[in-house]
């Protein structure tokens, strides 16, 4: 099941995981050590991603946008960049160390960072269940009611996508945004766009996702 999960499982990599999704060892151990800058490297612990949120993968997919790394922006979550940006928030590492990182070492990188974002819980009748209790301005949420986004208006999209403008991007490709998707949310839900930039970055694309779930727009 491990070796399904992650492509990265390959002669040189062994990446530790558990069943349990919120348990998982987020560690990639090398067989053959990684040297950068002089320095070798055994292993790379990728657990900080862990207390990632929403919001840090806001940020990565403005840098993609601001490089204009288009193609990875319209499809953020499958890209190689878009993961580095990630594992090097997550483990404090300079951007250099994942970019001349070994192509089996990249992929281990991938392949967590990939498999963090896949959340247990889902969407049904456009009630996100959480992975986890959420406590936000103190209160704990397990769920979020996004019933009402079938109610928006046309001008709630162009005020959406105002602050997709506001916070640097370009109103194109909004299904894939995430500034948009937590705008939409927060103005479905009454709460405000902070609860949604707050929650854990495992939640991302489970409410990207339930945002654009076709059934709004039939």
């Amino acid at each position: 099941m491990a070796e399904e999960k992650n492509v990265a499982a390959e002669e040189n990599v062994i990446v530790l995981k558990e069943a349990a999704a919120r348990d998982e060892d987020y560690v990639i151990k090398l067989k053959k050590p990684y040297l950068f800058e002089g320095q070798e490297y055994a292993e790379i612990d990728l657990n900080g991603i862990k207390e990632m949120t929403i919001r840090d993968g806001i940020d990565a997919q403005k840098a993609l946008f601001n490089g204009e790394e288009i193609a990875a922006v319209v499809m953020a979550e499958v890209s190689t960049s878009f993961a580095r940006m990630l594992a090097a928030k997550a483990t404090g590492l300079p951007i250099e160390f994942f970019e001349l990182a070994r192509i089996d070492v990249s992929r281990a990188v991938k392949g967590i960072v990939m498999s963090s974002l896949n959340t247990s819980g889902g969407t049904e009748n456009h009630i996100m269940k959480l992975d986890e209790p959420y406590s936000f301005k103190g209160k704990a949420y397990t769920e979020i009611d996004l019933t009402r986004i079938g109610e928006l208006t046309s001008l709630n999209e162009s005020q959406a996508e105002n602050r997709m403008a506001e916070e640097g991007f370009a109103a194109a490709n909004v299904q894939q945004n995430f500034v948009y998707a937590c705008v939409i949310a927060s103005m479905a839900t009454g709460l405000p766009e902070e609860f949604f930039f707050g929650l854990p970055l495992r939640e991302i694309m489970k409410l990207k996702g339930a945002v654009n779930d076709s059934s709004f727009f039939e």
